[in-house]
């Protein structure tokens, strides 16, 4: 790594501040905004909820928290500092720059009595219950802006483990094993010891995800849930459900794909 790579940039922050309100970036921006505050519309006559529009103002600042952390896969980083000021900023600093505009739409639409009429005629045509605005105006104009930014600090996280650096770790092992023991393993081996534990570490974290959120069972019923999976899919039948058993794969190859990277690093540190 070259002297300049190593210098730390003073102005480090205030570039990183910049570029997520530049380019691309500016473009995801705007259009996370939008689809948010469209979301928020969509829920002031849906008494009942069965629309899901209104789920686009709490993912919204998810998806652009998300792409500014999804883009550091190929943009080009010096040193494992700029990929870790890219997740600090990606999860506390870039879902404020959507949640806070939602918010602020939500106040001045509901400031509008006729939006507020609205909201109050949808809920008494659903029986005096309104599945978005039930908690009350106030709370809802601090509970969409809050939701929204709690998921957008999990969002960058995710895209991190399963993405971020496993292709780093193929794309630029010298950084994904920056600081780490990888660093002990010497000449090629520790390039695929590098990409054997971070892609076995995203194939475990998207596994977990999917186990989870799938509702799966126990490793016992795994044959019974690829049965029943293959079968929802022969009949055209796709959910979350039917990806559980796919998770459990992804596990186990994780975690041996992980055991496989780690296995040089053990041997440089006995040699040591």
């Amino acid at each position: 790594m070259s002297k300049d790579a190593e210098t730390p940039d003073p102005h480090a922050l205030r570039t990183e501040l910049r570029s997520l309100v530049s380019g691309v970036d500016l473009i995801v921006l705007v259009l996370a905004v939008g689809v948010g505050v469209c979301g928020v519309f969509t829920t002031f006559a849906d008494a009942a909820g069965d629309g899901s529009g209104g789920n686009f103002a709490f993912i919204a600042p998810g998806l652009y928290s998300g792409w500014c952390m999804l883009e550091m896969a190929w943009k080009r980083a010096a040193s494992i500092g700029h990929v870790l000021l890219r997740l600090l900023t990606a999860c506390f600093i870039a879902p404020a720059f959507v949640a806070i505009p939602i918010g602020v739409a939500q106040a001045i639409a509901v400031a509008f009595p006729g939006v507020r009429r609205t909201i109050e005629d949808a809920a008494v045509q659903n029986g005096g219950f309104h599945y978005w605005w039930s908690e009350g105006v106030v709370a809802q104009l601090f509970l969409v802006p809050l939701a929204g930014y709690m998921i957008g600090m999990c969002i960058p996280l995710g895209v991190v483990l399963i993405v971020v650096m496993p292709v780093l770790s193929i794309r630029a092992p010298q950084i994904a094993a920056w600081g780490s023991h990888l660093e002990r393993v010497d000449g090629g081996a520790r390039r695929w010891a590098t990409a054997f534990v971070f892609v076995g570490l995203g194939a475990t974290t998207l596994g977990i995800g999917l186990w989870l959120f799938g509702d799966g069972g126990s490793i016992l019923e795994f044959p019974d849930g690829v049965a029943d999976s293959l079968e929802a899919l022969s009949y055209g039948a796709f959910s979350m459900e039917v990806l559980w058993p796919l998770g459990v794969v992804l596990v186990v190859a994780g975690v041996l794909s992980m055991i496989c990277g780690c296995i040089p690093v053990i041997a440089a540190r006995a040699r040591a």
